[in-house]
Order: C-alpha cells, then structure tokens, then sequence
C-alpha cells in the first residue's frame, strides 16, 4: 500500500501570520494535531499541538513556534517506509508533497487505519450463529466441516436452547474466495447468522 492510499486529502493548513489561537482552534474542530504551514503556495513548515501548548500568549503567530523546512514525503511512497521515518524522527505526520505541491498529509492514524484494512485483507474472518440438533457432536463436526476448506476456528461456543436444539456461535478465518456458510449449509447446518468483519467487507 502507497502513502497515497491512505493520506488525508485534501488538507487543511496554516499561514505563518495566524495565531496559536486560531490553529488550537481548528486542532479542537477538526480533532488533529499538526497543519502544514503555507505561504506564497509553498509549504514552509508544520505547526502541531506542542507547538501551540508551548506558546507564550494566544497572539503569538504560528512562524514563531512552527517547525521549518519539514520532513516531508511523496505520495507514491510505500506506508511502511513513511510509518519508518516517523518513528525515526519522532514525528508524529509528514506533508505529502508530489513536486513542489502539497497534497495531503499522513499521520500516524493514518498509517494505523492502513494496518487495519491490510491485515483485513489478508486475514478475513467471519461471525456465524446457527441452531441444529441438541448433538454433544455438533460442534466438532462443525470445525471438520470448516477445517477440510483450510478454515481455522477462532473461538466457539455451544449453548443448549429449549425444545432438544442448541445455538453454536464463533469466528472463523477462512481462505479467499471460501464461503464458509455455504459449506455449513451443505453439511446440513442451516446458518442463522453470518457477519464478516466490517473492515474485510470495505
């Protein structure tokens, strides 16, 4: 995955002469911590929330406590390489500038939601609830049916209900392109319920 598959674009920035007011105030609203810094059309620094605690008065302007001439990186970049440079210079974002132009920034919530989508993407699970006969069996036979497809089984839970029937729930990783409930149903497990993880699914 590139930087640019998970930066925040387009971005809101600073201008030197705004005061550490005004920037403490788009940080509450647009609950980040760091802005790029413009002047002319050229990125000149970033200012963050440090910054602005360390500020002498409200009225101090944003060129007074920025850091200059910042670190910055190119959209077509991988994530890890950005996720890298950040923990070496202990920053917390980096401006993605593509030439000379600024076209978004990525920050370490950034780089953490792009970790969640991957590992989704390579490791898909699923929720399923079904009800079936009250069997002591049910459940291994239930993990047979899933490990013969490559499936692996998170977690599970057997409960018995009213009426000689029991409901198994659990969570299930399972290969690309296998649909778990259609091997259940086949072995004659109806499937009551069926959830894939809401970040897989995106």
């Amino acid at each position: 995955m590139l930087v640019r598959d998970c930066m925040t674009a387009p971005v809101e920035t600073a201008h030197p002469e705004d005061t550490v007011a005004a920037v403490r105030e788009v940080f509450r609203r647009r609950r980040i911590r760091q802005l790029p810094v413009m002047a002319a059309g050229r990125l000149i620094g970033v200012v963050t929330d440090r910054d602005v605690r360390s500020a002498a008065s409200d009225t101090t302007t944003v060129d007074a406590v920025m850091t200059p001439n910042p670190t910055t990186i190119a959209p077509a970049t991988l994530i890890e390489q950005a996720a890298t440079v950040m923990r070496e210079r202990k920053i917390g974002a980096l401006p993605v500038v593509e030439g000379e132009t600024l076209v978004g920034i990525v920050s370490e919530s950034d780089l953490l939601e792009a970790l969640t989508r991957l590992c989704a993407m390579l490791d898909p699970t699923t929720a399923i609830e079904l009800d079936c006969d009250d069997d002591p069996n049910a459940p291994a036979r239930v993990r047979r049916v899933l490990e013969r497809h490559g499936g692996h089984i998170a977690w599970l839970t057997a409960v018995r209900m009213h009426g000689g029937r029991q409901r198994i729930s659990f969570r299930t990783r399972m290969p690309i392109g296998t649909v778990p409930e259609q091997l259940l149903e086949e072995a004659g497990f109806p499937v009551r319920s069926c959830i894939m993880s809401s970040a897989a699914a995106r």
